[in-house]
């Protein structure tokens, strides 16, 4: 057993030899590393988490590619992915993934992958593990004490090989309360040894606060509804909102515009410079793509602090 503060960083060994490449599962999100997907309800999460899910386990671009814009180079090969969704049925999934997978199957020239589907179908086969409300069992991590429980290990063993492992909605892993610090610093700290241990990046989703939505400030990573020990234990957020009248009307955009789009910011990103707002259009299922040319005009980076104190005085 090592003891604590025995081995510092060897500051010689480190200045003399390049320093790793970092590994980037999406721009800013490292394998090892936790991240935040947050957004209110209904806002098209699950969609998104499927979209993530099936692209990685593809090998193939994401939301029309609009993660490959970010300046950071990721990896094109596919790989295993593991999706929790306590909350959803395995036959909603379904019809979310037909949705999906529909989607990417289009001509090339209409956005689509270039896959032939015997050859998507057997990428998706062999690399993505759903688990929906019928066969997750009981997702609890965490009981009310904040002791771990034996799903840890089951998720531990069903994580292992992965290079992303989606847990959809943190609510359903852990028995304490949103608004304890110290309950949800142990959340993301359980979270961060599953990481750790796997090696694979870690992505769970959360709700947005009431406060944050009435106040027009979702892209903003104070949006995050309960205590911010959950944003200040993440390396890693991404925000769906729906635009603001403000935004639609500064982008010359009506009401209809609004409800059919959604706006993609990531408000903290350690390892990354936080890109300008993007713009993803509801499809058919739920589909989200992204339209390129829209967007801008806002970086959370610029906002956050003063966003996350009137949320929290809003709440």
């Amino acid at each position: 057993m090592s003891r604590p503060f025995s081995k510092p960083v060897d500051i010689r060994e480190t200045l003399t030899r390049k320093p790793p490449t970092l590994d980037h599962v999406l721009p800013g999100l490292l394998r090892g590393s936790v991240g935040m997907l947050a957004g209110p309800g209904g806002i098209g999460k699950t969609s998104l988490e499927l979209q993530l899910a099936v692209g990685l386990a593809t090998g193939t671009p994401v939301l029309g590619g609009v993660f490959e814009t970010l300046g950071v180079e990721l990896a094109q090969q596919p790989a295993r992915v593991v999706v929790v969704t306590p909350e959803e049925q395995a036959d909603v999934l379904a019809h979310k993934l037909h949705a999906v997978a529909k989607h990417l199957l289009r001509p090339m020239h209409e956005g689509g992958t270039g896959l032939q589907p015997s050859a998507f179908l057997q990428r998706l086969a062999d690399n993505l593990r759903l688990f929906a409300e019928d066969d997750a069992g009981s997702a609890m991590l965490l009981d009310a004490r904040g002791r771990v429980s034996s799903s840890a290990r089951g998720l531990l063993r069903a994580a292992r090989g992965a290079r992303l492992v989606i847990l959809d909605p943190l609510r359903q892993f852990h028995a304490g309360d949103e608004n304890d610090s110290g309950a949800m610093n142990r959340a993301v700290r359980l979270l961060r040894q599953l990481a750790t241990r796997t090696g694979a990046a870690v992505l769970f989703a959360h709700h947005t606060s009431r406060a944050a939505t009435q106040l027009g400030v979702g892209d903003a990573a104070g949006a995050a509804r309960g205590s911010t020990a959950l944003t200040d234990g993440v390396r890693w957020q991404l925000n769906l909102s729906q635009p603001t009248k403000d935004w639609a009307r500064a982008h010359g955009k009506d009401e209809a515009f609004r409800r059919e789009h959604v706006l993609l910011d990531i408000p903290k990103a350690n390892y990354l410079a936080p890109p300008a707002t993007k713009v993803l259009k509801r499809g058919l299922g739920g589909v989200l793509d992204w339209v390129p040319g829209l967007g801008g005009g806002r970086t959370s980076a610029s906002a956050t602090q003063p966003r996350r104190a009137d949320v929290r005085r809003a709440a």
